[in-house]
């Protein structure tokens, strides 16, 4: 994993952790969450591609489950 993912995807994980014990509204942890949802769902889309297969993308709400 590259470090620019890494670090997106640590943040988007305490986004969630903030979101889901109250700390942030759903709006600001979407905000926070959505580099790094955009990010995964571009990697899958280039993986999906190489191998003539359908991409299996990441939402924002999925991630926050």
């Amino acid at each position: 994993m590259k470090v620019e993912t890494f670090e997106l995807k640590q943040q988007a994980e305490q986004a969630r952790t903030l979101y889901r014990i109250g700390k942030l509204s759903r709006n600001e942890a979407k905000e926070q969450i959505e580099p790094y949802v955009t990010a995964v769902n571009k990697k899958s889309v280039e993986i999906a591609k190489k191998y003539n297969q359908k991409p299996r993308l990441v939402s924002v709400i999925g991630f926050m489950r």
